[in-house]
């Protein structure tokens, strides 16, 4: 990875998993340098490449020869997406690491209310498209709203308590969570979400949902019936992996 010189601790690193993101990446990248500049605080993005087959890599080869800030890890092989953002979380130096989607379909301003909750006092802050306000705007397609409400009506059951949304790629943790959590991960496609949650909950951490602006993007990689089922496995998974000891404390170097 890319080195930049940093003056003080790096206070945030953005992690982004990206697979065939030629297209939808670049406006995000844009949109999320533009906004991360003008903030009070130092940054590092890290573009996490999990083996894409289209020009991915060289646009972002482009914006790391432009901004020192930005970073790229290239996987080999693709290994999905929960691996990707696994392994930029524990690669990150940040002292918050947020993971967001490449699509872009969650702001970068939404930041802010994450961060709000992250100093309040909250270990992880979770972006919630179930959590509706006068000042948020949640524009989603029927079928994906129905697959999400049934799959975390089945989290809440078996997993995840008191989390209305554990699927919207932009969450917030604190370098301490992350180091804690992720090293654990074990379930590398969609349903690491759930995974990582269930493990930050068993260690104590608090976790606090927000309220976000949200834009379902086109070109979407999820399929209803394909990874419903998927994530449904992945859940079972889950709790098999608790019950086997999967989940107690082990050192970050042991994570494979």
């Amino acid at each position: 990875m890319k080195e930049s010189v940093i003056t003080g601790p790096l206070e945030l690193s953005v992690v982004i998993p990206a697979y065939n993101e030629e297209r939808r990446l670049p406006a995000y990248l844009v949109e999320i340098l533009a906004y991360l500049e003008v903030q009070p605080f130092s940054f590092e993005v890290i573009i996490v490449d999990d083996g894409s087959q289209d020009g991915t890599v060289e646009m972002v080869e482009r914006f790391t020869a432009e901004n020192s800030k930005v970073h790229l890890i290239r996987l080999p092989q693709n290994r999905g997406k929960g691996y990707a953002v696994k392994t930029g979380m524990l690669k990150a130096c940040g002292k918050l690491r947020l993971f967001a989607d490449a699509d872009g379909a969650t702001p970068i301003t939404e930041l802010a209310g994450l961060k709000k909750a992250i100093d309040a006092g909250a270990d992880v802050a979770v972006a919630s498209r179930a959590l509706h306000d006068d000042s948020h705007i949640v524009q989603t397609k029927f079928h994906r709203k129905l697959m999400g409400n049934v799959f975390n009506f089945i989290v809440r059951t078996l997993t995840v308590k008191g989390i209305n949304d554990t699927q919207c790629g932009f969450k917030l943790f604190t370098a301490e969570a992350a180091n804690s959590a992720f090293p654990l991960q074990r379930i590398q496609d969609f349903g690491f979400d759930v995974e990582v949650l269930y493990i930050c909950q068993k260690k104590g951490y608090r976790i606090v949902e927000v309220p976000v602006n949200w834009t379902d993007i086109p070109g979407t990689k999820v399929r209803l019936i394909r990874d419903s089922l998927r994530m449904f496995k992945d859940v079972v998974k889950i709790r098999f992996n608790d019950w086997r000891g999967i989940y107690q404390e082990r050192s970050k170097e042991m994570w494979r």
